[in-house]
């Protein structure tokens, strides 16, 4: 092996291990912050900014919307949190190609015997990145639409029972993990921003952004007009109920759709093969058996 192979592997060895110890103190810091705010009851305090990346690897207009959108839907929040997963991308992007090249140097006994192939690798995992987001952000989707209608029916139980909105958020937050666990952690995130001060209009605006999810906002612009206006909520939740269920049975029936295609594709796969041979066989042999003949 090269001098020059060797300065590079030991160069990107090193600054793979230098993002990773990073990012791991990074995470640290602020699961210590927030454990600490926890228990003196104050807001945490604002997480300390990132190292920037160069402008070429940073994420920028429509891409850094995608982006951050799809992190928001999948439940990483936070102002740095396009920044970090920059960062995570560039770093499984940068480990792909160094495990590419030791396959390389392993299997044909040079590190750039195949150029090519950790490019193409580098490239796959910085694309795949993205779509492993879209996969997170796809199934906490799922997840948070598929209790909004228990959600809004505990709710709408309790708002014609007397309880006041307030009292339905922490009532919500405190005993109805089991029923809605997504939401009710994100109403406890709520509850808890009205406990530090925050006014009612920033905290459901707060809400409505964990939430991310189509109908959010609409919900939360209601809860306003409830509190400052007056307005009555038991028709409006019923609609709400109504929506979001319509919703639920609209993705079962995709998903019965999808479960068919896949079964035709099976069926195609592994039953076409053996009916042919069984339809087919019998008289290719018999061809071939009177060419045989006709040969002899």
């Amino acid at each position: 092996m090269s001098a020059l192979a060797l300065l590079c592997m030991a160069f990107a060895f090193t600054g793979l291990m230098a993002v990773l110890h990073g990012g791991k103190a990074l995470l640290a810091e602020q699961r210590l912050d927030a454990r600490m705010s926890a228990r003196l009851g104050t807001p945490s305090r604002e997480p300390r900014r990132t190292l920037r990346l160069p402008a070429i690897f940073s994420a920028k207009g429509r891409d850094r919307t995608e982006i951050e959108d799809k992190l928001r839907l999948a439940g990483f929040q936070g102002p740095y949190a396009v920044e970090h997963f920059v960062w995570i991308r560039l770093g499984a992007t940068l480990a792909t190609a160094f495990c590419l090249l030791l396959l390389s140097h392993v299997l044909w006994g040079s590190l750039f015997a195949r150029p090519i192939l950790p490019l193409i690798g580098a490239g796959l995992a910085f694309i795949a990145s993205k779509q492993v987001l879209q996969i997170f952000a796809a199934a906490r989707a799922h997840k948070i639409t598929a209790e909004f209608p228990f959600l809004l029916d505990l709710m709408l139980m309790m708002l014609e029972s007397g309880v006041s909105l307030d009292q339905c958020f922490r009532s919500i937050a405190r005993d109805e993990i089991v029923a809605v666990p997504n939401h009710a952690v994100l109403i406890a995130n709520l509850v808890a921003d009205i406990d530090r001060g925050m006014t009612y209009e920033a905290a459901l605006d707060r809400w409505a952004s964990r939430v991310a999810v189509k109908g959010a906002r609409e919900l939360a612009a209601l809860f306003r007009q409830a509190l400052f206006q007056g307005i009555e909520l038991a028709p409006a939740l019923r609609e709400f109920i109504r929506e979001f269920t319509q919703q639920r049975v609209a993705r079962a029936r995709e998903a019965m759709g999808k479960i068919t295609v896949k079964m035709v594709v099976l069926m195609i796969v592994f039953f076409m093969p053996g009916l042919f041979i069984v339809l087919a066989g019998p008289p290719v042999v018999t061809i071939f058996d009177t060419l045989r003949g006709m040969n002899q």
